[in-house]
C-alpha cells in the first residue's frame, strides 16, 4: 500500500502480509497521532519459554507524534493460544530495549473494529491515486 505519514520524506510503499495486518495498517494511517510506521523491523533476539535462544520479528513498529514507539505483533486470535503466543510475547517484551520500542502490543482480530477499518480503507482510497503518482 502506498502511504504518506509525517515521518516519511515522500509517499512510500508499506508491505503487509494478511487482511488483519491490512486492517490494522489502515486504522493507523488515518490517525492524527501516528508519525511513522516501519513494517518488519529488525528481529529481536530473546530466550524463549523453553529456555532456548529465539528470534521474533514484529509486524510493525509504530512511532507516534509524541515519540512513543510501539512494537506491534499481529495474530489471529485463534492462533494465539495454539502457539502459546501471548506467553512467548512476554519473553520477547523483556528483551526489547527502550531504544527499539517503548512498549509491545499484541493485536488480534478481536481488537480490530472491522467497520472502522473498512471506513479507514475507503478514506485512504481517496488519496491513493495522488500518492501513487508521487511515489512512482
Amino acid at each position: 500500500m502506498v502511504a504518506m505519514l509525517p515521518g516519511f520524506q515522500r509517499p512510500r510503499l508499506i508491505h503487509f502480509e494478511s487482511a488483519l495486518e491490512y486492517a490494522f495498517l489502515c486504522l493507523m494511517l488515518v490517525r492524527d497521532d501516528v508519525h511513522h510506521i516501519r513494517e518488519q523491523p529488525p528481529a529481536i533476539s530473546y530466550v524463549g519459554t523453553d529456555g532456548r535462544p529465539a528470534r521474533h520479528t514484529f509486524d510493525f513498529l509504530v512511532t507516534k507524534k509524541d515519540g512513543e514507539r510501539i512494537a506491534v505483533a499481529i495474530k489471529p486470535m485463534q492462533r494465539v493460544p495454539k502457539l502459546n503466543f501471548a506467553s512467548e510475547l512476554e519473553f520477547v517484551s523483556v528483551a526489547v530495549s527502550k531504544s527499539f520500542a517503548d512498549r509491545v502490543l499484541l493485536v488480534t482480530d478481536q481488537h480490530i473494529d472491522r467497520q472502522a477499518a473498512a471506513e479507514a480503507a475507503r478514506t485512504l482510497a481517496w488519496s491513493r491515486p495522488s500518492l501513487t503518482e508521487v511515489a512512482a
